[in-house]
């Protein structure tokens, strides 16, 4: 609940969402840009959006399917990743009303979606797809427990992962975060072997990860 800024009245947003689609894509982006304004990890996000997923999905477009993990409102960006026509995405996060938000967005956004209400912690996602989503959560998963962000990337039955980090605290202060995760991410990972391939933004920490 951090990461939002109060509660989103997501029957407003979703008409608004509904009619800038009618309008066109362009329309459509400028809508998802403005409602990610009100999530702290999409927010810090979109000034690279427009390189971030083009630049990191490159050696996988067009992918297929993705599983989405403590999605929040990282949906509203599937305007800007590589996407094959018809590709699968499912999100979960923990609260059920954006869940019911995302479901009525997915078919908006050109994808076959389906979102759920799921602890993804305690119940991870199954279904095998090419790319799991797993942005600016694997710190929350550490405090929840020592082991458990480890645990949820060896279980999602995707053949890549796309990890991410906050380069900076949500007050906006920069305490060497990134140095600090990417140390702690790598030697998370170093018995693994698995394909990592850093990028580095001044707004994010990124890892894209070959299974």
């Amino acid at each position: 609940a951090a990461y939002l800024e109060g509660r989103i009245r997501y029957d407003e947003w979703l008409a608004r969402l509904t009619a800038a689609h009618a309008e066109g894509p362009e329309s459509l982006r400028r809508a998802c840009r403005q409602m990610m304004r009100l999530h702290a990890s999409t927010r810090e996000r979109l000034p690279i959006l427009p390189r971030f997923f083009q630049e990191i999905l490159a050696p996988l477009a067009p992918v297929r399917s993705v599983i989405d993990v403590a999605s929040g409102l990282g949906p509203l960006a599937i305007p800007w990743m590589p996407l094959a026509p018809g590709a699968t995405y499912h999100a979960y996060d923990i609260y059920e009303d954006l869940a019911a938000f995302l479901n009525a967005f997915l078919p908006l956004a050109g994808v076959d979606g389906h979102a759920e209400a799921r602890d993804v912690a305690g119940d991870p996602p199954v279904e095998p797809a090419d790319l799991a989503l797993v942005l600016n959560y694997v710190p929350n998963a550490e405090q929840l427990a020592g082991g458990l962000a480890l645990h949820l990337l060896d279980s999602l039955n995707a053949r890549h992962l796309l990890v991410s980090y906050p380069a900076a605290a949500l007050g906006g202060r920069d305490k060497g975060m990134a140095e600090t995760y990417e140390r702690a991410f790598l030697e998370m990972v170093s018995d693994r072997p698995w394909q990592i391939t850093p990028h580095r933004y001044p707004e994010e920490l990124a890892f894209l990860i070959a299974k």
